[in-house]
């Protein structure tokens, strides 16, 4: 047989009910009554101490295991229980003054002295209506035992199970369970498919040991309140999951609002609609689910912890705690934000709940994206089969995110009440996700899995950019991934371990997945993967939505399968089934959810992401050749320094009118390119026309917007990769951005290529001017709030950015990114990019006193003071050997930021790529920030 969870919670819950009940009177008016009497008797309060012991050898995943049981109370404040399995053992000794939770086989007790916490505790008066909640059935159980006479308990067993007596047996046959009295009442024999367990009680106790006395175990101390807070949580919880009551199997489908968030129940299916700031958010999750994130969180931290507890001897929650050290700075303080709040919402420790919420990375699954020949229309779809844990009852919470952040990018997010990271889910950008776990526990040097999820669905609108997060940040333990875009129809597998990052593209074979299948991706293991791609082969090119869903019925999916997802991106549709406490995902019904039409409900501004952007209206189309007029406005002032006007002399030009034209993007980068003259003209017709990359802002329905713009002057690198991520993750975040490629570079590269020696000043020069010239390019495109255009460089472009915001104070914001000042310095010492420079400016015969009169033609320090340093904010390298942490400090002095306006990076200059999400983040929210 299989040890059945009812009758094991019955049998506990008996036991435990013998330590708290009150008197009631016995009256032997049948058989039965007579027979359960005694046992009555004892659980009724009639004898302050007894000795319960038990013992059997049910079979268990196929073999019998011996188990034993005693408990023993002593008074109204003290027990002992022991509990024996030849693989798991536990001992519990509490006293008025303290308490022991042993584990023999870990040679380990935690012993707590103390006041205990004045809800969950163990003192024995009372117990059961502290450890067995409405939520299981087994409430109705200690109903009967603490409140009938042995007349109306049988009365209540003979009404709500089938009963009958063998004589000959002198034997109790209830439902499927025989029980068999001694003569005397003292000892029960119960039996389930004929596998006996006895229990016997007897009306005294020996004298008890102190709590403390554990001579033979490593003892550690633990806080009273939360050990028995531990125990006593924990086991109410595992009654829920094992006998859960109509409360938790049929819920009360009410829909709900509050302020930032709304509760809507969809064909059965929980869907909570979430928008605002992180602290808005927090708060409406823990208003719309406090029942069920105070669930979610005892099945983690209280039922599985105490569980683990057992199995390894380590506290569960020290555990969790140096999980939490170690991740904690990789996770964006917008996160560490939002889940305060949601602590502070639900009414608990804030310290807890993030603890709590780095739980995913303490713990197979399977994953498929299908599209072109694949299927049957061409669409691309993901499926998701998270198999884990439905034994700890994670499926009470089940819930479906809709989330609109201020200032990210709005996304689904499959998951569960009181957690906020992701393990499935799909943005309004047809980017979807799903995760599958893998082993390597305790690689906690890097960003939490579900952290990276949720991060994915709200910064990246591109396959490429799910990459590229991936690839800069660092990873923790094992994990699998199939990510997938619906734009473009493509999708990835990736197998990712702190060290390695591995994609397996579309149709490729890998050594743990088989031969690639043409317009697949297909992830599993063991028999799963050779049923799934199976399934596919069997389908392909003639899967839809239906047959997609099929691909993750069982065995694909385990018993254990806690909830499937079938995301299509490209329609904003998503399918969701969830466990039940009888049946795995794989086989509950589909719930049906449109993202898109989810979040017009919402108000417009959350999905935009600023309560200035509006859908355009009545705004005629941008198109291939469209004009615009412009006209300079630089305004240099008056310059008191006499060294600041020669510099302003050498970059200055005449402002004039000018036109700016739109012409049709290339290679995907951006949506329109924008070009216009340049402000200082080198003679190369190519290189004169200036171009700039469109990545346009845009709203749920990717039409665009209006918006604050931003100018993005790239790095030295030709493929211009670090400032066209710069731009899209802002463009993401609800930012129009304009990456101005340099003076040959891109569009502007003529045959002749790039200029060297002097001429190298030169183009630099040139490039300041055109940066500057860029600000009023923008203001004149439609869609771009005039009063918010900053400007933003990194590296190479990070200095020309900052002599550019020397000229005057025109642009909104400005933000100088592993740059700074002093560029002869840098040039001279600087290793990798800046040594090329250095050699190239060598080999063209310059002397060092010539280099270093040209370089002071564009040196940023000599304007610096006109710098305003409330609207500069300056981003450097700590260990940057490119650009030396020398250049920013003499560039932050010069221009006389705050502090708090200087962030320096835990990173060198190439490095630092791995900041560049939280770093665009703050970009952006400073970038919205309204124009004084």
């Amino acid at each position: 047989m299989k040890l059945r969870p009812r009758f094991v919670c019955m049998f506990l819950l008996s036991c435990l009910s013998l330590l708290g009940a009150q008197t009631t009177r016995a009256d032997d008016t049948s058989r039965l009554a007579k027979q359960l009497s005694p046992w009555l008797e004892l659980v009724s309060g009639k004898f302050e101490q007894f000795t319960l012991s038990g013992s059997g050898s049910p079979t268990i995943d196929g073999k019998p295991q011996s188990i034993t049981l005693k408990l023993t109370r002593f008074d109204a404040d003290s027990f002992d229980l022991e509990v024996n399995h030849a693989e798991y053992a536990v001992a519990i000794r509490r006293r008025a003054g303290g308490i022991a939770f042993c584990v023999p086989k870990h040679n380990v007790v935690y012993l707590g002295e103390g006041a205990t916490d004045t809800a969950d505790h163990l003192r024995p008066t009372g117990i059961l209506n502290r450890l067995v909640s409405t939520g299981t059935t087994l409430r109705t159980v200690t109903q009967l035992l603490t409140g009938s006479n042995a007349e109306d308990l049988a009365g209540a067993i003979q009404a709500l199970a089938k009963v009958s007596y063998r004589e000959n047996e002198q034997t109790w046959l209830i439902d499927n369970t025989s029980v068999k009295f001694s003569a005397d009442g003292r000892l029960a024999t119960v039996k389930v498919d004929d596998e006996p367990f006895e229990l016997k009680y007897e009306a005294t106790a020996a004298a008890p040991l102190a709590f403390d006395e554990w001579p033979d175990m490593t003892a550690k101390q633990i806080e009273r309140a939360e050990l028995e807070k531990q125990l006593a949580r924990g086991f109410r919880r595992a009654l829920e999951v094992l006998a859960p009551s109509p409360l938790l199997t049929k819920p009360n489908q009410r829909d709900k609002k509050v302020d930032h968030g709304e509760l809507r129940w969809v064909d059965g299916g929980r869907v909570v609609l979430l928008h605002g700031t992180p602290e808005q958010i927090g708060t409406a999750h823990g208003k719309l689910l406090r029942q069920e994130a105070n669930r979610c969180i005892d099945s983690v931290m209280y039922a599985f912890g105490t569980a683990q507890t057992i199995a390894t001897g380590r506290w569960f929650r020290d555990d969790l705690n140096s999980a939490y050290a170690r991740l904690e700075k990789f996770i964006p303080e917008r996160h560490k934000a939002e889940t305060r709040a949601m602590a502070v919402s639900l009414e608990l420790d804030p310290d807890l709940v993030q603890a709590v919420n780095v739980f995913p990375e303490m713990f197979h699954c399977s994953g498929f994206a299908l599209f072109g020949k694949a299927t049957k229309d061409g669409k691309l779809y993901h499926g998701r089969v998270l198999d884990y844990m439905t034994t700890i009852g994670l499926q009470d919470a089940a819930t479906t995110f809709i989330v609109a952040p201020e200032g990210m990018i709005s996304f689904a997010n499959v998951g569960y009440a009181g957690f906020i990271g992701s393990v499935s889910g799909m943005n309004a950008e047809m980017i979807s996700l799903g995760e599958m776990g893998g082993r390597g526990e305790g690689a906690w040097d890097g960003v939490p899995m579900a952290t990276l999820m949720r991060r994915g669905l709200e910064e990246c609108s591109s396959l490429a950019e799910v990459k590229a997060l991936w690839q800069n940040n660092p990873r923790t333990c094992e994990y699998y991934y199939v990510f997938a875009d619906g734009e473009d129809r493509s999708a990835v597998g990736v197998s990712a371990t702190p060290e390695k990052l591995q994609f397996v593209a579309p149709g490729e074979g890998h050594e743990l997945l088989g031969d690639g299948i043409e317009d697949a991706v297909v992830l599993s293991a063991g028999s799963r993967l050779e049923e799934l791609r199976k399934r596919v082969k069997a389908g392909y090119g003639s899967i839809d939505a239906e047959a997609a869903q099929a691909l993750m019925r069982r065995p694909v999916a385990m018993q254990s399968n806690l909830h499937n997802v079938l995301f299509v991106p490209e329609d904003g549709v998503l399918y969701i089934a969830n466990a039940d406490h009888k049946h795995p995902a794989a086989e509950r019904p589909y719930v049906k959810l449109d993202l898109n039409e989810l979040l017009k409900t919402m108000p417009l501004q959350a999905i935009a992401g600023k309560d200035t952007n509006k859908k355009v209206t009545n705004q005629a189309p941008i198109t291939v050749d469209a004009q615009f007029a412009a006209k300079d406005s630089l305004n240099l002032g008056e310059e008191a320094s006499e060294d600041a006007r020669r510099c302003l002399d050498g970059l200055k030009w005449t402002p004039t009118e000018f036109s700016v034209h739109i012409e049709a993007s290339r290679e995907k980068y951006g949506d329109w390119l924008v070009r216009f003259p340049s402000a200082k003209p080198s003679g190369d017709q190519v290189n004169d026309s200036v171009a700039m990359e469109w990545y346009q802002a845009k709203d749920q329905d990717r039409c665009p917007i209006s918006a604050p713009a931003a100018v993005i002057i790239h790095e030295s690198g030709s493929g211009m990769t670090v400032g066209r991520l710069v731009a899209r993750a802002l463009r993401s975040k609800g930012i129009h951005t304009f990456m101005m490629q340099l003076p040959y570079y891109g569009e502007r590269r003529g045959p002749n290529g790039r200029p060297n020696g002097s001429s190298l000043v030169d183009a630099l020069r040139q490039g300041i001017a055109d940066a500057r010239r860029a600000r009023d390019a923008v203001a004149a495109m439609p869609l771009v709030d005039t009063s918010r255009i900053s400007l933003q460089g990194t590296s190479l472009g990070g200095f020309v950015t900052a002599t550019t915001a020397g000229l005057d104070q025109a642009y909104h914001r400005t933000f100088v990114l592993l740059a700074g000042g002093d560029l002869y310095g840098t040039l001279m010492s600087g290793k990798k990019d800046a040594a090329k420079v250095r050699a190239e400016l060598t080999k063209n015969g310059l002397s060092d006193d010539e280099v270093r009169h040209m370089l002071d033609s564009i040196e940023p320090l000599r304007l610096a003071h006109r710098v305003d340093p409330k609207r500069t904010w300056l981003f450097s390298g700590k260990y940057d050997d490119v650009v030396p942490p020398r250049s920013a400090q003499l560039f932050a002095e010069a221009t006389r930021i705050d502090a708090s306006h200087h962030v320096e990076m835990l990173a060198n200059h190439y490095s630092g790529i791995v900041f560049l999400p939280v770093v665009t983040q703050q970009m952006c929210e400073i970038m919205s920030e309204p124009a004084r």
